[in-house]
């Protein structure tokens, strides 16, 4: 299972990890970069040009160094950074000096026309991370706005600029084509709404306290395939039906079959041994035709479950699809 932190729970987790490791700022952001760039040289050649837009906090601290290391790589890179209300980060100012006479850096202090990244094949956001927390205004703003007129691949650094990692996003915000999330995903990431900001989100593993990750609480989770394979149980090759429980599926009405057939089926797949559905007479042709390897019982009632059901026989019982509002 991967952990779901909130913004205030990951810099907990980082701060953690710079004290505990114990390594410097700076050493983790270096190294969160190189788990960026080793996801995109996998993806993209030394013929795309990039472009990095960056902003003066952590978030832009990652984009100078994503810079330069995909220079050392050989591809040929432009920097803008936009300069609005927000101060510089000490992070940040190191990359910077890290860069100077390097690397081409262009400041965006007020109006922009989206022309100015037009020879970028790839354009990366590295603007605002996953501290914020209102919407962006002012040159952040039109400096996004332009970003996502481009026709250039899009990527996100850790977060799409604008994007609240914790709740619904207003206002303007980055449309990624890929984000690059550093260790855990977000939980905006999650959230439908914010599906055309983050576009395909990808995780890195940037080395964080595995010891903190394992102490702090969170209520989210996304299941992972190596935790379902950890809960799946093998079977024997003499193995039979008996030995995996009898569950009883109580669901469908006149009209609504296909909900019922749809949780017959999905039962069967999870591995259940013996199935029961019971079903108004109306739906018996259908269970017994599409579903042909469940047993059927039937209720009394031609359209609607109506009966009590004597469940002792059964390990589980599962109650609701496709049984409409009828007392």
């Amino acid at each position: 299972m991967i952990k779901i932190f909130n913004s205030a729970q990951t810099k907990e987790l980082d701060r953690y990890t710079i004290e505990h490791e114990p390594i410097a700022s700076i050493d983790l952001m270096e190294r969160a970069c190189k788990a960026f760039v080793n996801w995109f040289v996998e993806r993209y050649d030394v013929s795309h040009r990039v472009g990095i837009v960056c902003g003066t906090g952590n978030n832009g601290g990652d984009g100078l160094s994503i810079a330069r290391v995909l220079q050392e790589f050989n591809y040929p890179v432009k920097v803008w950074i936009v300069r609005g209300a927000a101060t510089e980060t000490s992070d940040f100012q190191t990359n910077l000096k890290r860069i100077e006479n390097k690397i081409s850096v262009t400041e965006i202090t007020a109006n922009v026309s989206p022309d100015i990244f037009d020879d970028c094949s790839i354009l990366m956001d590295a603007i605002f991370g996953s501290g914020l927390s209102r919407s962006v205004d002012g040159v952040y703003a039109d400096v996004i706005n332009c970003l996502n007129q481009t026709k250039a691949i899009k990527i996100s650094v850790d977060i799409p600029s604008g994007m609240y990692a914790d709740k619904h996003s207003e206002g303007t915000v980055f449309n990624a084509d890929h984000t690059i999330s550093f260790q855990f995903p977000k939980l905006a990431f999650l959230m439908p709404e914010n599906n055309m900001f983050t576009g395909e989100w990808h995780l890195v593993d940037i080395g964080l306290s595995k010891k903190k990750t394992k102490e702090i609480i969170t209520p989210y989770f996304l299941t992972s395939l190596k935790a379902v394979r950890g809960i799946l149980k093998p079977r024997n090759k003499f193995d039979h039906k008996g030995k995996f429980g009898h569950a009883l599926l109580i669901a469908g009405s006149t009209g609504k079959m296909g909900a019922c057939v749809l949780a017959a089926r999905a039962a069967m797949r999870s591995g259940v041994g013996l199935l029961t559905v019971h079903v108004p007479k109306s739906g018996y042709v259908i269970v017994q035709t599409t579903v042909c390897e469940v047993m059927a019982m039937i209720d009394t009632s031609e359209d609607h479950f109506s009966d009590d059901v004597a469940d002792e026989k059964f390990s589980v019982v599962g109650i609701g699809p496709g049984l409409g509002q009828h007392p």
